[in-house]
């Protein structure tokens, strides 16, 4: 406890040489929790999986470990037995959403109102979670689903959803405030008396319309029933038609953003993505001066900040019309923000690509890019938040030392998303530490190793767990098979070194696709049933066969449980056993 929020920065290794009787005692100070659950979660797991050490009964590893970290308990040791739930105790901890199916139904049968359940509890809503309640009881689960103030919402999938319709589907719903917004965009609008149409778009307009899949082609009817239901003439909607749709914008081309009254911006704010019509329109309709943000030669920080999130979607065309010192200014303020929230690597890339268009199309013109104009970078011009925002690649190349990046690589690299800037930094890297890199450097990489070739990677020190963690997080970006591959063999080639549960962990699925059958066999029963579900759904057939089979061997133990074995075995069923799939159908 000693170390503080230095804890952030110690290896696994560390905290696995630590007594686990030590580490019990750590978690219960608050502080200690809060400090490492900032660290890396190869850090995290290796301390969970030290507590978990000490007892593993699954009432008290739930006790053991930290209402924050009990994301990483595995699935196996979330079986509890019909009669010894601890509703509260589970109720106030934080679970993803793969645990929860395991425990939903355990804790649902013992809870007497579902109106307690958590938000992280409810995530588990499964049919063969409430397979074997009466359709009163499930109700009243779907009803605790509801929206509700002060409240998080649960987010769903389009299989729950579905599953929640079908048990209301014989209902004459007109009370919607009462359902799930994203279940009642599956519920037959034919039901609904044309009085209460109204109150259905105002309740689905909270929904999440991104778990909609294309085959159902749900948005087309919902929008065919709106424009019958409020009235829409033409592609023109008010602002009080715009306010009961509310999400349903999101799914809006490009003529309906462009001609409907301007409130239409402030929903699209709510959006998690668009295309480039959609982008185009909202440009378009800023443009026209007609909106809350005025004429564009009034357009000001104040402006760029009251768009919220939406000049993360904006064209240099939007760029354009501000000076370089407010632009630098807002980005001082919006990067940190985009950074904090964890946005996606490729919308942030999308934003500089945009905004440096405008650069690079004056330097063109000059002609000034063959020697370093702009100063050079140092550690100073590296901490600036709108840092390297206005550098042009060859800027950027002319300006920074191999030094510099071998000396701020982290702090740099943090800040660099741009492909071909990255290329500049692993080059840089590459003259700064000719002979390969080392676990410490290679672990500071993050999406820059993306970029490597498999020469830069055969000369990289792959040692280490938290080596392997570091390259292996998703949200830095996909590996190209053959990457994945020599990087794991690099891992595995280190003695003392296996595909275990950690390993798993860090792997995942899709790269552990990547290996040789040979190699997928090593991987023991234990270790696989004490690992998150793996996807592996790119693996070939004799790989995934091969992966079934171990999973129908580390979770035997779990078959006096038909709804929670088939949790742990649906990860590994495939192609692999379409006799076992069709066994369990009814519980999907």
């Amino acid at each position: 406890m000693s170390l503080g929020t230095l804890i952030t920065g110690v290896p696994s290794a560390a905290i696995n040489s630590i007594s686990s009787s030590e580490l019990l005692a750590a978690s219960k100070s608050q502080q200690f929790i809060t400090n490492i659950i900032q660290a890396p979660e190869i850090v995290q797991q290796t301390f969970v999986s030290k507590i978990i050490s000490l007892n593993q009964d699954p009432n008290t590893v739930i006790d053991n470990v930290p209402a924050q970290l009990a994301v990483e308990i595995p699935r196996v040791l979330l079986s509890f037995s019909k009669e010894s739930v601890q509703v509260d105790t589970i109720n106030n901890k934080t679970w993803s959403q793969e645990q929860a199916v395991v425990f939903f139904e355990n804790v649902a049968r013992v809870a007497e109102d579902p109106e307690i359940l958590s938000p992280s509890v409810l995530q588990g809503f499964t049919c063969s979670g409430v397979r074997n309640f009466n359709v009163s009881k499930v109700k009243n689960i779907i009803r605790a689903f509801r929206p509700r103030q002060g409240r998080p919402t649960v987010p769903l999938t389009e299989m729950q959803s579905t599953c929640m319709y079908n048990y209301i589907r014989d209902e004459n719903l007109q009370d919607f405030t009462n359902y799930p917004s994203d279940m009642l965009l599956y519920y037959n609008y034919e039901n609904i008396e044309k009085i209460n149409c109204k109150s259905y778009f105002n309740a689905t307009g909270a929904a999440n319309f991104g778990i909609l899949s294309k085959i159902l082609n749900k948005e087309a009817s919902l929008l065919y029933n709106a424009i019958s239901c409020l009235g829409i003439s033409g592609t023109n909607l008010t602002r009080d038609q715009v306010e009961i749709l509310g999400n349903m914008v999101c799914t809006l081309n490009a003529s309906f953003i462009e001609n409907s009254d301007p409130v239409i911006l402030e929903n699209l704010k709510h959006c998690s993505g668009f295309s480039e019509g959609q982008v185009t329109a909202m440009e378009n309709l800023l443009f026209t001066g007609t909106t809350l943000y005025g004429n564009v030669s009034t357009w000001s920080l104040q402006t760029l900040k009251n768009l919220e999130i939406l000049p993360l979607y904006l064209t240099a065309r939007f760029w354009e019309q501000f000076s370089a010192l407010v632009k630098k200014q807002f980005l001082s303020f919006f990067l940190p923000q985009l950074r904090e929230k964890g946005t996606e690597l490729q919308k942030l890339r999308s934003l500089f690509q945009q905004y440096n268009s405008i650069r690079s199309k004056l330097r063109w013109r000059s002609g000034l890019d063959h020697r370093c104009t702009t100063g050079n970078i140092t550690c100073s011009t590296i901490v600036d938040q709108a840092f390297p925002f206005g550098y042009s690649l060859s800027q950027f190349d002319l300006c920074l030392d191999a030094n510099i990046v071998k000396n701020n690589q982290e702090v740099l690299i943090s800040k660099v998303v741009d492909v071909s800037f990255q290329g500049v930094i692993l080059n840089k890297l590459k003259e700064a530490y000719p002979s390969g890199l080392a676990d410490e450097q290679v672990q500071q990489l993050r999406s820059v190793s993306r970029v490597a070739s498999l020469d830069d990677i055969n000369k990289w020190n792959i040692t280490k767990i938290d080596t392997l963690f570091s390259l292996m997080i998703s949200t830095d970006g996909e590996w190209e098979s053959a990457k994945s591959k020599v990087i794991i063999m690099k891992y595995l080639g280190t003695a003392g070194n296996s595909l275990g549960t950690p390993e798993l962990n860090c792997i995942g699925g899709v790269n552990l696709c990547s290996l040789d059958v040979s190699v997928i066999r090593t991987i023991s029963s234990s270790s696989l049933s004490n690992a998150k579900p793996l996807d592996i759904s790119n693996c070939s057939t004799e790989q995934k066969k091969e992966l079934y089979q171990k999973a129908n061997e580390s979770f035997s133990q779990a078959r006096t449980d038909v709804g929670v074995y088939y949790q742990f075995i649906s990860p590994y069923l495939g192609e692999a056993s379409q006799l076992h799939s069709c066994h369990y159908v009814d519980l999907c």
